[in-house]
Order: C-alpha cells, then sequence, then structure tokens
C-alpha cells in the first residue's frame, strides 16, 4: 500500500465543489488501505468554515496545512495588497503563468520537496487545481526523484477555450511549459472522455505520459452520513425544483426560465424554482435573465445564498427535480460540473440543459435520456416540468458505475501496480 499526499489547494473543511471530489478521493483510497494526508491551506486561516465537511474528514487524513488564501480570493487589505491583486489578475494576460495563485505555487515550490522527504512519501497526486501548483513538480523531482507524481486534471490548461489567452505566442509558451511538467510526471487524469480528445488534440502524441479518464463520483455511502446528521428538510406544499452553484455567462437558466413561462399558469402557479448562487456575479446574471420574462416567472423563481455541503445535500434531497445547465457551445462538451455528482448522491431526477457530451451521458444512463434537452428545446422542458407539478417523480436509483470503486479505478490501479 502507498503513502500518499494529495495536494490541493482546496480541502474540507473549504466550501468548495473541488473539496468534495478530495473528499471522496481520500475516502476511496483510505478504503483500499491506503495511508492518506493533505497539502492544502491551514484550516487555521481559513475566513469560511464548512463544518459538515470539517466533520465528516476521516480521522486517518494527515493535514499538511500551508499559507492562507491567497490574494486572488480574498479582500485586499491596504493599499499594497490592492496593487498586487490588480498585478495578480493581470498576469495571465502577460506571462506564460497558469493561474493567479501564484502565492500557492510559490509556497509549494519552496515547502512541498520537505514534506514529502521527511513524510517519506510513496505518491504525491496534485489534485483539483489551481493549476500553478504544478510548477512545484520540477523541484520536487530534483529532491524526492523516487516519488511517484500524479496528476488529477478537474479542468484541462491548455485545450481549454474558456481559459486560453487570445495570443497565440503566450497559449504556445503556456502549453510548453505544461508539457515539461507533465514530462516529470507518471500518469495524469482527466474527467471526462471530452477533455482527454481535447488534450491529444492540443498536444498529440506525449510519449511517456499515461492519460486516462477519471471522472468525479458519486459516494451514496457519504450521502447516508448526511442524511443521518440532520432531520430530512420540508419545502413545503408544490413542486421544487433546485439549482445549486455558480451561474456562468456562458451557462445561464434562461432556457429553464423560459420553458417555465410556456407552462400553463395554473400549473406553473404549483412550480418553485429554487436557485442557491453567489449574491454577486450569478444573482446579476440571474435577474438579466429574468428581466426578459413575465412577472409571473419571477414569482416563481427564489434565489438563495449557497448552503454548506450538508444542508445543501439535504436540500437536494427534497427538490422534485435538480437542474443542470452547460452552454449551447460545443466547446462546453469537455466539462461534467462537479455539483452532478452531488446530485446524484441526492437521487433526484435531473434536468439536464446543453450539448450531448459527457454531462448529457451521464444524466442519460442515471436518470433518463427524456430528462436531456438542447438549448432550443423550451416547449419540451415546459412538459417536463409539468410533468414534476403533476406528481413528484421517482428517485433515481443509486448508479453501479459512479461509485468511487468504479470511479476512481485508474488511479487505485496504477497506485496497486505501481
Amino acid at each position: 500500500m502507498a503513502r500518499l499526499a494529495i495536494v490541493s489547494y482546496h480541502a474540507p473543511p473549504q466550501p468548495a465543489v473541488a473539496s468534495h471530489r478530495v473528499l471522496r478521493m481520500t475516502r476511496a483510497l483510505l478504503g483500499a488501505g491506503h495511508e492518506v494526508g493533505w497539502v492544502t491551506l491551514d484550516p487555521a486561516g481559513l475566513p469560511k468554515r464548512d463544518e459538515t465537511l470539517a466533520a465528516l474528514t476521516p480521522p486517518a487524513v494527515t493535514v499538511h496545512g500551508r499559507g492562507r488564501p491567497n490574494l486572488v480570493d480574498r479582500d485586499p487589505t491596504g493599499f499594497v495588497e490592492k496593487v498586487l491583486r490588480t498585478i495578480v489578475f493581470a498576469l495571465p494576460s502577460y506571462l506564460p503563468v497558469f493561474d493567479r495563485h501564484v502565492e500557492w505555487g510559490r509556497l509549494l515550490r519552496r515547502e512541498l520537496p520537505g514534506i514529502v522527504a521527511a513524510e517519506r512519501l510513496d505518491a504525491v497526486l496534485f489534485c483539483c487545481g489551481p493549476h500553478g501548483q504544478l510548477t512545484a513538480v520540477p523541484r520536487l523531482r530534483r529532491r524526492c526523484p523516487d516519488v511517484r507524481v500524479l496528476i488529477d486534471y478537474r479542468d484541462l490548461l491548455s485545450g481549454n477555450t474558456w481559459r486560453a489567452s487570445e495570443r497565440e505566442r503566450l497559449r504556445r509558451r503556456v502549453r510548453e511549459r505544461e508539457r515539461r511538467i507533465l514530462e516529470r510526471c507518471e500518469a495524469l487524469f482527466l474527467n471526462s472522455a471530452d477533455a482527454k480528445d481535447s488534450f491529444h488534440a492540443t498536444f498529440g502524441e506525449f510519449p511517456g505520459l499515461a492519460i486516462e479518464v477519471m471522472r468525479n463520483t458519486a459516494d451514496y455511502d457519504l450521502a447516508d452520513e448526511v442524511f443521518a446528521m440532520a432531520p430530512p428538510v420540508d419545502l413545503g406544499a408544490g413542486a421544487h425544483l433546485g439549482f445549486f452553484g455558480t451561474i456562468f455567462p456562458r451557462r445561464r437558466l434562461l432556457p429553464v426560465l423560459q420553458a417555465l413561462e410556456r407552462v400553463p399558469a395554473e400549473v406553473r402557479s404549483e412550480l418553485t424554482l429554487h436557485v442557491y448562487c453567489d449574491a454577486a456575479g450569478s444573482a446579476a446574471l440571474l435577474q438579466e435573465d429574468l428581466a426578459q420574462m413575465s412577472a409571473d416567472v419571477g414569482a416563481r423563481v427564489v434565489r438563495q445564498d449557497y448552503l454548506g455541503y450538508g444542508d445543501a445535500l439535504r436540500t437536494m434531497r427534497a427538490m422534485d427535480a435538480l437542474v443542470l445547465i452547460n452552454s449551447p457551445d460545443p466547446a462546453d462538451q469537455i466539462f461534467v460540473p462537479g455539483k452532478l455528482y452531488d446530485y446524484l448522491m441526492a437521487q433526484r431526477p435531473v434536468l439536464f440543459v446543453g450539448e450531448q457530451g459527457d454531462a448529457w451521458n451521464i444524466c442519460a444512463e442515471t436518470t433518463g435520456s427524456s430528462w436531456c434537452f438542447t438549448h432550443d428545446q423550451p416547449d419540451a422542458i415546459a412538459e417536463r416540468l409539468t410533468e414534476c407539478a403533476v406528481a413528484r417523480p421517482a428517485d433515481v436509483p443509486r448508479h453501479p458505475a459512479h461509485v468511487p470503486q468504479v470511479s476512481f479505478a485508474p488511479l487505485l490501479d496504477r497506485l496497486q501496480r505501481d
């Protein structure tokens, strides 16, 4: 069995979707008999904590807490920090840096090799971004040449059309730097088959690097633990739809709102769309879309702030159906939003709107293809909403393909084999 460190800027008790992946992966690794530690931000310095995630953290995990949230993630204090934050935000537009978390990358370059050597670790898994933490790999390799270095990309770096610079020269320099780092690693895990295709289209052949698809997972046993921590949520009379997470400019709720407008008024009065999102950018995009709708539709939409992990999962469980949106852009096919796996754990039907890719396929094989729609099908979506208002849909069975032992098999098998 391996002694392994998961390196991730996000880990419990941080209230972030990436923390959920780290927790699920850790539980799978411990279940397979491995020893697991986290190299992450110092929990004592976090401005926000999710106590549910803290309570669910396995006691066997050794936490190597280092540093505090980077400037990109905190409000600057004083003139100097404001200037530095402005510079940090501009860096990716001018230099071949991987992201704006420059403090985290610098800290890891300085401290990670010492942690790995002192703990006599067999393997290091860089997980869930930010991509800048990969800059610690060359120094780690020099100090600890025998350690196995594994990379888990939640999102692509190169080959990601949403993040790429408009300047070809800068894109090329980032790609070359990324290649030099990945050449020092044993394996790269990608979140979807579409992401793997995009990676190969960007880099061509990549000899010496094992490249495998390793999706996220639904941890149904973890869900059972969460549901046992507090009573079920009662949302009251009527039918309830839930959207949880960030609203992006290319992933808006407009197609669902348009469908809601097409639902007969007497049925629509029984429907409520609950939107749990941030009060800044997401709320503004939601209001822009609601401004195009009738007042009747606006009255059926309730925005609320994010919930902690336990409260969110229990609230998902109480919904009649859950809403997941990808954009109509074919490039969005590479993305499988992390909250989809929370939705699976809640075992409620998922109404998916987007293009056919991995996220569509997962929803189709779990909830059913009749719950998947493109952006130009508001009438079909309206029919599904009407059916939800008439009768609560049945629970979605636990799916054997989306459990930790299957989803994380590429990592588990590699550690067992090596």
